[in-house]
């Protein structure tokens, strides 16, 4: 009973506290709040019920202490000096511009703790997916894209007793790009959580975690209520911010490399994020190898750039993938003024493989499980997939590789491959599909399908899919950096990002071979072959070659500006990769065209020679 009575007061006083303080702020940046207790200019409560507006969707997948996504907003929407277009949505009732997971217990806001960019609503030890509870998450952006709404609906907290979860909260945000406003609206609110410590905590932060707002912290919000933080009309708060935002392509997406192929261009994208015009500053970029003993680096100066503004970089030395193993392209910006640090930094995976193997295995994964009990979903429906581009073309698929953690009741697997001719390069057309059953099925192991027909892929890539047959069976998971940011979530026809993509790779493979006597018509031989380099060069250059096929002549010939024959060499007959060496010390000072030919197919390459 005395516990009860403390409960109850600690409800009471939670009421009490919001009726008593009814508006917050400004932070530091100029946000205040105001709820619908307020007496000045108070927020209207008025539930919007998204559940059956055309373009809602459900966001599935949410468990205990996880995150989805992301999912985009629908238009630019201006938060605090910046804009956001995607989000993430958290189990435990949050949304966040970054992805990252926050749980008991829940930090002040704002926090510096990692993850940053939080808007809260009702960050607690929330719940989805028990037995028994009816846990939803929706989200939608009206035909007008200019207002979001995500409704967390009859949401349990966890408890530890069976059946696992107590209480009921619906709760949904509001961004409305009108005025830039963000709105919490409160429906129901029922039960209470197992801790009394760091247990609640609403309110919103910027992408550094050091200004925000929070209305309530550890009590409860009472149903029927709003809360609404509005942007400020005029701020003086200045930010100076310059970020990566990508390595090589707007995903920072893994890459396989030919050991023999031409070097790597270490292309990267920067972007002024703080609101005000920024100095050229260094951009520092390198290759790593597996030591993180650097390969290659450049450091070269940014223009000046305006809020928003962003510059794409060509790094001039590049990378020549050499040696087979696992290497990371690393990219910081070195504004020394800046304000968020925790944006500076992209890395991107590069798997150098030895491309004169019969059979080349493609795996971004270190080969070990995180012994976290796999990938699986409620239910024995869904799986997970990845997304390969082939370091050559064309490439043949001869084999799929699955690692298969657990399969208690003996259910087995699917998997199939998909051309990426979809939507904006998504996963299209099936070309393949493959059952595996628990007779043949290896535990703790991988598990290799023999592909009957090859596939054969000319250009793009292809998404590999592992699908569960029933319930439990689990795929490996390698939480070993670097990460490849290619997988993905598969459920029917579904695909989206995996949810832990930035910490996790899926263990799927694919073995491909190259394709012999394909033809001069399949070769593009002049995509084939790489730059020389050093370019100048004072003794000696060379370039890396890696054919699709065989070729069986090849030469060159190098010709001075007026065109006039300078040297003739064969490299060789029956070749398909290797490295084409030139001798400039004794060519005089000068511009040179090196002409390759490839079986009547020519490459040409421009050097420079100088003393």
């Amino acid at each position: 009973m005395k516990r009860i009575i403390t409960i109850f007061s600690i409800c009471v006083s939670a009421v009490n506290l919001l009726t008593a303080q009814t508006s917050g702020g400004p932070d530091a940046y100029g946000y205040t709040w105001r709820n619908n207790n307020d007496t000045v200019s108070p927020p209207v409560y008025s539930w919007i019920d998204i559940t059956g507006f055309s373009g809602a969707q459900n966001v599935r997948f949410l468990t205990d202490d996880n995150t989805v996504g992301p999912f985009s907003i629908g238009f630019p929407f201006h938060y605090y000096w910046y804009d956001v277009s995607q989000f993430w949505v958290g189990s435990n009732g949050y949304i966040s511009f970054q992805n990252g997971q926050i749980s008991s217990p829940f930090p002040s806001i704002p926090s510096s703790l990692a993850p940053q960019n939080v808007i809260a609503p009702f960050a607690s030890d929330l719940i989805f997916g028990s037995a028994g509870d009816t846990a939803q998450c929706w989200h939608w952006t009206n035909a007008a894209l200019d207002t979001m709404i995500v409704s967390y609906i009859n949401v349990p907290f966890y408890q530890t007793a069976a059946p696992g979860f107590t209480g009921s909260n619906s709760f949904q945000i509001i961004l409305s790009m009108v005025d830039s406003s963000i709105t919490f609206q409160y429906r129901e609110q029922q039960g209470l959580t197992i801790t009394t410590t760091n247990y609640i905590s609403i309110g919103i932060e910027n992408n550094s975690g050091i200004i925000g707002l929070q209305p309530i912290i550890n009590n409860y919000p009472p149903p029927n209520s709003a809360i609404k933080f509005y942007y400020p009309r005029n701020y003086s708060y200045s930010v100076s911010d310059a970020s990566t935002t990508y390595n090589n392509n707007p995903e920072t997406g893994g890459l396989f490399l030919s050991n023999l192929g031409r070097p790597f261009t270490m292309n990267t994208n920067i972007k002024n994020t703080g609101n005000q015009t920024l100095p050229a500053f260094n951009v520092f970029s390198r290759v790593l190898n597996s030591s993180s003993a650097i390969q290659a680096q450049n450091t070269v100066m940014s223009n000046a750039l305006a809020p928003g503004q962003s510059q794409s970089i060509t790094m001039p030395n590049p990378f020549n993938p050499a040696v087979a193993g696992t290497y990371t392209f690393v990219t910081n910006t070195q504004l020394s003024t800046d304000n968020t640090p925790s944006n500076d930094q992209k890395v991107q995976e590069l798997q150098v493989v030895d491309t004169t193997a019969a059979n080349i295995r493609l795996s971004y994964d270190s080969g070990v499980d995180a012994g976290l009990g796999g990938l699986n979903w409620t239910g024995g429906e869904g799986g997970g997939g990845v997304y390969f581009v082939p370091p050559f073309y064309p490439a043949r698929i001869t084999q799929l590789h699955s690692y298969i953690v657990n399969d208690p009741n003996s259910v087995g697997f699917s998997m199939e491959v998909f051309a990426d001719n979809g939507i904006a390069g998504s996963p299209g057309s099936m070309l393949d599909s493959e059952t595996v059953t628990s007779a043949t099925e290896i535990l703790n192991g991988w598990n290799t399908i023999n592909l009957a027909t090859p596939l054969v892929v000319t250009s793009g890539g292809v998404y590999v899919s592992w699908s569960m047959n029933g319930l439990a069976v689990s795929l490996g998971q390698d939480n070993n950096a670097p990460f490849s940011n290619r997988t993905f979530e598969v459920v029917g026809n579904t695909w989206a990002i995996y949810r832990m993509r930035e910490t996790m790779d899926l263990m799927i493979n694919i073995t491909i071979q190259k394709v012999i006597n394909a033809g001069v018509d399949e070769l593009s031989a002049d995509s084939h072959f790489g730059e020389f380099y050093p370019n100048p060069s004072s003794s000696a250059t060379m370039l890396n070659y890696d054919l699709p096929v065989v070729a069986r002549n090849l030469s060159y010939e190098i010709l001075d500006m007026q065109g006039k024959l300078i040297e003739h060499k064969m490299i060789s007959q029956q070749v398909t990769s290797g490295k084409l060496s030139v001798n400039t010390a004794a060519l005089s000072a000068g511009i040179y065209t090196c002409k390759i030919n490839v079986d009547g197919e020519n490459v040409i390459r421009k050097l420079v020679v100088t003393k």
